[in-house]
């Protein structure tokens, strides 16, 4: 049977190009002798998909249009583990970024016919039963998408929203520094290496699967897509003027050397909220719903839940952004050192991150040192 390619197509994604991105992939797979198929709405995207759980000869399936795109079709994705892909489309693109997909159609069809598939791990809300491939937030950040997850519905038909842009953001975010609260967030886990029950509070908390975040910020360090698990990662202050001081010490790469932030590695957390007013949650930049007093959520890792088709030339590498830089080769010269002997700023284990040694105790960076220049006799 002639193998074929599925595509979940998203028209409304970022600015709306995805009409002419999804045509010009259609064509450029037909060179490599693939058919395809194109879902642009919610029952033609059911009907796609249960098409393929019963189609051995399918190859994988394809997202077309940003990273709230990707979402979905991992959270209706067939029981039968076929692999997917990308053609980014959308605003941001995170998940494109992390596995060298860019927004060349050409290059999509190329990495579909002649990639491999690579295994990677999801999260998921388990009380939800939803998953999340890029990260999952409480918090500042989740109030600025609810709302403007909100304005793009105003004035459409049901069931589908408007375009938009970084630039659309800015008046959600004006009105989350005016509006918002920062109720505390609570995040309970147990310790991986002594199994004891830890408590990190804070005003925003995030669980991230893989390292990107806005603009292509690292906000954890990089690392493998299937590694079993998540990065929890903490701001504790409140207020507007720290989560601009947040945001300039993630462009910079010096939040996790900073007492107020904590990072560890956990495989679950259960969130939950102090105080009377509900927490927005985000999961891959889409709304997720609120955390309400009294109540509780907890995500945690797949392992290996789903494969992405990569590029024949793909290998993980750390990512980079116009803001960003590696984290694990900063510009920072000194790091705090751990009573756990750690000084590489992150915290693997969460009691380390609480009870840190005196400031006064200072290492210098692991770096080897310039041989000095020859001098001529």
């Amino acid at each position: 049977m002639k193998p074929w390619v599925g595509v979940i197509a998203n028209a409304s994604a970022g600015r709306g190009h995805g009409r002419r991105r999804v045509a010009r992939f259609v064509e450029a797979l037909a060179k490599y002798g693939f058919a395809c198929k194109v879902a642009w709405t919610h029952a033609e995207r059911r009907a796609l998909i249960a098409q393929a759980v019963a189609d051995p000869s399918c190859r994988c399936l394809v997202a077309a249009g940003g990273d709230g795109t990707v979402a979905t079709l991992l959270n209706e994705r067939p029981a039968r583990p076929i692999p997917i892909a990308t053609l980014p489309s959308g605003t941001e693109n995170l998940f494109a970024t992390e596995f060298g997909l860019n927004s060349c159609p050409d290059e999509v069809a190329r990495a579909v016919a002649l990639g491999t598939p690579q295994p990677i791990d999801l999260g998921e809300v388990v009380e939800d039963r939803r998953l999340f491939s890029l990260m999952a937030g409480v918090g500042f950040d989740a109030d600025v998408v609810t709302r403007h997850h909100l304005t793009r519905l105003k004035g459409r038909p049901e069931g589908s929203v408007g375009t938009t842009s970084r630039l659309a953001y800015v008046r959600s975010i004006l009105e989350s520094s005016w509006e918002y609260r920062f109720p505390t967030v609570q995040a309970r886990f147990l310790e991986p290496t002594s199994g004891r029950d830890q408590v990190l509070e804070g005003a925003m908390v995030f669980m991230f699967n893989l390292p990107r975040y806005a603009l292509g910020l690292p906000v954890v360090p990089p690392r493998p897509a299937a590694d079993g698990k998540l990065d929890l990662i903490v701001f504790q202050r409140p207020g507007v003027p720290h989560m601009v001081r947040y945001l300039w010490m993630v462009a910079r790469g010096v939040h996790l050397n900073r007492p107020d932030v904590t990072h560890c590695r956990v495989v679950e957390a259960t969130l939950s909220i102090q105080g009377e007013r509900p927490a927005p949650i985000q999961l891959d930049g889409d709304p997720g719903g609120f955390l309400e007093p009294g109540h509780f959520k907890t995500i945690r890792v797949v392992p290996s839940a789903v494969s992405v088709m990569v590029p024949p030339r793909y290998r993980w590498r750390a990512p980079r952004g116009p803001l960003a830089f590696h984290l694990g080769r900063s510009g920072c010269r000194r790091h705090r050192v751990f009573n756990d002997g750690q000084s590489d700023g992150l915290i693997d284990r969460p009691e380390a991150a609480r009870v840190p040694v005196p400031p006064t105790t200072i290492v210098e960076s692991r770096r080897t040192p310039r041989k000095p220049a020859a001098t001529s006799a």
